[in-house]
């Protein structure tokens, strides 16, 4: 595990330093990687609350690595 000071851009005209933590296992990588979809997918109506609440809940079983493989627990009403 890491700590390391960044620049937070997320508002241009006032730029943060914040402190971020760096764990250095694939699992969590891959789970906040597929998280920050789940959550873009969210707000721009892909998925309901009750979709994003049923893959956050259930992940790993969940997981489909960005639409690459079938997950094991389906979760998406398509």
């Amino acid at each position: 595990m890491q700590i390391q000071e960044v620049i937070d851009n997320c508002n241009p005209a006032y730029p943060t330093t914040r402190l971020a933590v760096s764990f250095g296992t694939k699992i969590l990588d891959d789970f906040l990687k597929e998280w920050q979809q789940r959550k873009k997918d969210l707000a721009d109506g892909v998925i309901s609350k009750a979709e994003y609440l049923e893959w956050k809940v259930n992940w790993p079983l969940t997981c489909d690595d960005g639409g690459k493989f079938e997950p094991s627990k389906k979760w998406h009403k398509e």
